[in-house]
């Protein structure tokens, strides 16, 4: 049971650093693809 906690305990932590990953990227993505078109 303990083992059991520990392995969704850590999918959790998981899926809270890629909703942090998501909501820092999603603005970047448009100053990316700005910065692309300017080197162009």
């Amino acid at each position: 049971m303990s083992h059991n906690e520990d392995f969704k305990d850590s999918t959790g932590a998981g899926q809270v650093i890629l909703v942090i990953l998501a909501m820092v990227l999603f603005p970047l993505f448009p100053m990316l693809m700005g910065w692309f078109t300017m080197l162009r």
